[in-house]
């Protein structure tokens, strides 16, 4: 139980979020700036799919000793583009609304998970400062 309430794991959490709508955020833009390109296809990330396998992947291996060093397996590598599945616009596959409203989705979710990092570190510091 205390481990699953861990600072250290909080902030890992928060981190591979942020890694994944960081890397959401570029793919969903190149989608974007490709809008005149033929026949391409949107790439995406599923972002729930790709916050399981980081969370997953923290349990997968352990550490012995705590001098050891653990893995780095932050959400960026864990998070696995795929092609997009949009409609044929007689030019592409990429529609400019569709994509924006996954833009400003993707930024809601960073900034959420930004503001709890933020939450997060203020009440460590007033920890630190003594409640004071």
């Amino acid at each position: 139980m205390p481990e699953k309430l861990s600072f250290d794991r909080t902030f890992r959490a928060l981190e591979n979020a942020i890694n994944v709508a960081h890397q959401r955020h570029n793919l969903i833009s190149s989608n974007i700036s490709n809008l005149d390109t033929p026949n391409k296809k949107g790439m995406d990330i599923d972002f729930k799919k790709a916050m399981a396998r980081a969370l997953e992947s923290e349990h997968e291996m352990s550490k012995t000793h705590s001098g050891h060093m653990g893995p780095k397996m932050d959400g960026a590598q864990q998070a696995e583009p795929f092609e997009d599945e949009g409609e044929w616009n007689g030019y592409n596959w990429i529609n400019i609304d569709r994509e924006m409203t996954k833009l400003i989705e993707n930024n809601l979710q960073y900034r959420t998970v930004t503001e709890v990092l933020l939450r997060k570190i203020a009440i460590m510091k007033e920890v630190i400062r003594g409640g004071r």
